[in-house]
């Protein structure tokens, strides 16, 4: 009785299936924080506020510089 109690722990032991799905999972989340950051201060200005900083800011100093070489018609 003792000796299949010590075999089915063994067995457990050995078993590294549901290992895997735990670092796919764990792995998942850290790529998901890790997207989120960026997102998050790509998004912000340097004084950490939303606004004309940023990504925004970005894209919007690229629009003036083409709108200063050539100016949108105003039709």
């Amino acid at each position: 009785m003792l000796n299949k109690i010590m075999c089915k722990l063994n067995n457990f032991k050995k078993d590294e299936s549901g290992a895997s799905a735990i670092e796919y999972a764990v792995m998942a989340a850290v790529l998901v924080v890790v997207v989120l950051a960026a997102v998050y201060f790509l998004g912000t200005g340097s004084d950490g506020a939303t606004g004309d900083g940023g990504l925004k800011g970005s894209f919007n100093n690229i629009t003036d510089k083409i709108d200063a070489i050539n100016p949108p018609s105003g039709g």
